[in-house]
């Protein structure tokens, strides 16, 4: 696996910054599935990793917003298919075009709608229990009886009944959609994990048929990984799975995640050569480490997004003319020098950059205060005071609250930055009432059609603004069955217009992903979903 290539000095391509608060731990010490093992001497097949918390729960039908945990399980859980690795600007990155099977065979379709898995010969879990469509059948049908994390995808491309994934033998399962998409493989890669559903159908009581409280407690595994030690609250231990069957199997034998709440003390444990990778730490402890000896920070351009969400169903912000005016207004190119140092790129458009589709003539928009003004006094909104929410305790959102607070102010909009925790922003932005804030997002699927049906459409779980256009809905709605790639982007040019015009978010920067590690990991791959993935890992 090639090393990421050099750049800045000590800041070389590479894979993302993953955060996360610190959750609570609930339950007793988890069973283990995998191989046993100690703890080791430090060694080249041994990779140390700082962690900001243990994961909130071991089931991954109902985590969701947990990344220590989802990260974990990208490794631990046995995907019949993921993403395939590319070659880019001298580093590697997952390949969204690309879906590679792993416990699968193939996963193939004639027509868009009906997909057909087809199991590795001789697959099973590390209790030696086999791996059988009857796995694939129950853990769908899991999924889509918890309403949760899969279901949610899988209505976007038709999938929401038991009855539309059929078992045909021991090692084939069809999928019948209401529809083809051009959706279901990014989909599938990032839903299609299974449950040993022998075992976990052990463990269900007629009160609980889908085993969910003995999963929360114990780790399922079969990945490129097998769980050897979890100790709640401490310490996870990994090892490679010999069993699993394909060609990008785990370089690393061990893999030793450390939770260190306290990301100053990550930090310097990474400093002193106590471990080879801290998750979590914020973008000043990143930047402090930068030059310290033996280690580097990796860094690339992703897909993260940072917007300013404006509430479109409440004065001022109901006044299109008045949303414009703020995107006139902002300092776009202070915000990437001030906030990233530079380690940013500005979006021109609500669709990330290199999301197929994008176009840079969706938002075009420069700060120009005089044309800010000029919209305001159109609007007769006159002198207006909004609150300006972003996360506590996230150093970048507070910075770029303050830039836009100093931005709005020459235009007569006073904008009161307002810290909210991470409980109670969930909680306002299902209400709906926050006037602006500022929201981070990375798109899972790298897709135009799965952004706006989440972001933009009126029923999006993740429509900030309350933004409602039919003719982003219809739009949307149409090309849900549509798999011709060049149908599809003139669809999105228009949807990008549509919202250039409306206003309802304004991209502000699309910060690189920094991962602090010591100067002897390689192998590293930039996941496009955010999580990283420790199989291509290598040291020495």
């Amino acid at each position: 696996m090639a090393r990421a290539h050099p750049r800045r000095g000590v800041r070389r391509t590479g894979l993302g910054l993953v955060t996360a608060a610190v959750l609570a731990v609930t339950g007793c010490a988890a069973s283990v599935q995998g191989a046993g093992g100690g703890a080791q001497d430090q060694a080249a097949d041994e990779l140390r990793v700082a962690i900001t918390s243990y994961p909130s729960s071991w089931d991954q039908d109902f985590v969701a917003f947990d990344l220590p945990a989802l990260t974990l399980f990208k490794n631990i859980y046995p995907y019949l298919v993921d993403y395939g690795v590319t070659a880019v600007d001298g580093g590697q990155t997952l390949d969204t075009a690309n879906i590679f099977p792993t416990w699968a065979e193939s996963f193939t379709s004639d027509d868009g709608q009906t997909w057909t898995l087809r199991l590795r010969e001789g697959a099973a879990f590390p209790n030696g229990n086999p791996l059988t469509a009857s796995d694939v059948k129950w853990s769908k049908d899991r999924a889509l009886a918890a309403n949760a994390n899969v279901a949610g995808v899988y209505r976007l491309i038709g999938l929401t009944s038991p009855d539309q994934i059929r078992v045909v033998d021991d090692r084939t399962v069809v999928f019948e959609q209401d529809w083809p998409s051009a959706l279901t493989e990014q989909v599938q890669a990032i839903s299609l994990f299974v449950h040993d559903a022998e075992t976990m159908q052990q463990h269900a009581t007629p009160d609980d048929p889908w085993a969910q409280e003995w999963a929360a407690q114990n780790p399922t595994d079969g990945g490129y990984y097998v769980v050897a030690e979890a100790t709640p609250g401490q310490e996870i231990v990994l090892r490679a799975n010999p069993a699993y069957p394909a060609d990008n199997a785990a370089e690393i034998e061990t893999i030793r995640f450390t939770v260190v709440p306290d990301t100053a003390s990550a930090a310097l444990l990474l400093r002193e050569g106590d471990v080879d990778v801290a998750m979590g730490l914020s973008a000043a402890e990143i930047a402090d480490l930068e030059g310290a000896p033996g280690v580097e920070v990796l860094s690339t351009p992703s897909n993260e997004q940072v917007s300013l969400p404006m509430n479109t169903t409440a004065a001022p912000f109901d006044d299109v003319l008045v949303r414009r005016a703020v995107a006139s207004a902002l300092p776009y190119e202070q915000i990437i020098a001030t906030v990233y140092g530079g380690e940013a790129r500005r979006p021109h458009s609500l669709v990330p950059i290199d999301m197929p589709g994008y176009t840079e003539a969706g938002f075009p928009y420069e700060q120009d205060i005089a044309e800010a003004t000029r919209l305001m006094a159109e609007s007769g909104a006159g002198a207006v005071t909004v609150d300006l929410a972003y996360p506590a305790e996230d150093r970048a959102s507070e910075q770029i609250a303050i830039l836009v607070k100093d931005a709005l102010a020459p235009i007569g909009i006073t904008a009161t930055p307002l810290p909210l925790d991470p409980a109670t922003i969930g909680e306002r932005r299902a209400a709906g009432d926050l006037d602006m804030q500022v929201a981070t997002g990375q798109q899972w699927v790298n897709d135009v059609e799965y952004l706006v049906n989440t972001t933009f459409a009126s029923n999006g779980y993740l429509n900030y603004a309350n933004y409602s256009s039919p003719e982003v809905d219809a739009a949307v709605e149409g090309a849900r069955t549509i798999t011709d790639e060049s149908a599809r982007e003139a669809i999105w040019a228009q949807v990008q217009a549509a919202l250039a015009r409306d206003v309802p978010a304004i991209p502000l920067a699309q910060p690189n992903f920094a991962l602090p590690v010591r100067d002897d990991v390689g192998g590293f791959v930039q996941p496009v979903d955010g999580l990283i993935r420790f199989n291509t890992f290598t040291r020495g």
